[in-house]
């Protein structure tokens, strides 16, 4: 039962999923491993991906640095598993024996017990999103900027807002305006039209003909440039460019892999690459102190953590 108990199971082997596990196994190891010693060799962290590999947005080096480090630091990586089911309890526990072990249904290898689950696959589409603006109406009667037609000749059409096949995102033009296209069955009007007072970024909007990530950088980037034209009264001047300024990914142990205009980084010079970019993003300059000064504590006397 311990086994169970203490098994980690990670689901997602995106930079959240890796970044995660490498943080619980630094605190396993260099805090809880003082405290409850005769634990540890109980302990397991497990990482499932449906991909071939992990990290695969990364170069195949990169990926395989953070694949080795975490082999060599006793976290497995099961590649090409696919979830299947969670469910509460395990065989023992539906014999009659009372108990808090959850069961994950892996199709490669049946049931496994474990303590924790960690699902870090992607992002749902905010159900708003998805389901409250499906449905079909009528355009407003200012506002709308049509790409093929006169309004006089759309008055009569029913319009639903765009969504993207892959993601149900809502589909914007360049200048992150929601655009809409007449509804299902409507053969009569093929035109698209753009709402050009209604906006929509992040997670829930897909800029037409690109393929951005659904990412934190885009999205504010994305919000950024809206504000400055909103501000400015210039959105007709210029549409919106993402500019990619990298990737990075903490694998444990003070090391860290960062991929940014062609140029690969790994281990330590990572790490503070890593660190340090933490920091700059960091709001105010109350928190860019605070969190050096928190850094600082951790390291020397270990993180905060609670005995039951």
């Amino acid at each position: 039962m311990k086994k169970n108990l203490l098994n980690f199971a990670v689901v997602g082997g995106g930079p959240t999923g890796i970044e995660f596990s490498a943080e619980l196994h630094d605190i396993i190891m260099e805090d809880l491993a003082k405290l409850y010693p005769d634990l540890i060799k109980y302990h397991h962290i497990t990482v499932y991906d449906v991909a071939p590999t992990v990290l695969n947005m990364f170069d195949q080096k990169l990926s395989k640095y953070a694949s080795d480090r975490f082999r060599r630091e006793g976290i497995s990586i099961k590649t090409s598993h696919h979830v299947e089911s969670l469910r509460t309890g395990t065989s023992e526990s539906e014999e009659g024996h009372e108990s808090n072990s959850l069961t994950l249904k892996i199709k490669e290898e049946g049931d496994v017990g474990v303590g924790m689950v960690v699902w870090s696959t992607g992002l749902m589409m905010n159900p708003f999103v998805e389901k409250a603006l499906g449905g079909a109406s009528s355009l407003p009667a200012r506002g709308t900027k049509f790409n093929k037609s006169t309004p006089a000749e759309v008055q009569i059409a029913q319009w639903t807002i765009r969504k993207d096949e892959k993601t149900a995102g809502i589909i914007t033009d360049d200048r992150l305006r929601v655009t809409l296209q007449p509804k299902e069955g409507d053969v009569e009007h093929k035109q698209q039209a753009v709402l050009e007072d209604v906006f929509a970024i992040g997670d829930c909007a897909v800029m037409e003909d690109t393929l951005y990530p659904a990412t934190a950088q885009v999205a504010s980037q994305k919000a950024e440039w809206l504000a400055k034209r909103l501000n400015k009264g210039d959105i007709e001047k210029a549409g919106f460019n993402y500019k990619d300024l990298g990737i990075m990914a903490y694998v444990g142990n003070w090391n860290a892999i960062v991929q940014s205009g062609g140029a690969n980084i790994s281990g330590r010079t990572a790490w503070l690459v890593w660190r340090g970019a933490y920091l700059t993003k960091s709001v105010s300059w109350r928190n860019r102190i605070l969190i050096p000064v928190y850094w600082v504590i951790n390291w020397a006397f270990g993180r905060d953590t609670s005995r039951f």
